[in-house]
């Protein structure tokens, strides 16, 4: 499950691997070679390191945009709160 709110998931880009952190992008069918997003210098590999990333697995899930919060209302803010005291 992720670890994202649905609220908060925008548009996939890539796959992300719960283990070492890293994005590959969406055509990647292994988790091999260089990730788009994630450390350069690692000390030992991933133990998912040359896997696929098959839809059945659950050492990974898609890499999604993260969305902004839904602005509160103004009469929720603290400042008007204050305000009306």
């Amino acid at each position: 499950m992720s670890r994202i709110s649905t609220d908060r998931r925008g548009r996939v880009v890539g796959r992300f691997c719960l283990g070492c952190g890293s994005v590959y992008t969406q055509h990647s069918g292994r988790h091999a070679g260089k990730p788009m997003y994630g450390r350069d210098h690692i000390s030992s590999p991933c133990s998912h390191e040359g896997r696929t990333f098959d839809s059945t697995e659950d050492w990974w899930e898609p890499a999604v945009e993260v969305l902004s919060p839904e602005p509160d209302s103004p009469s929720d803010s603290p400042a008007d709160s204050a305000n009306q005291a």
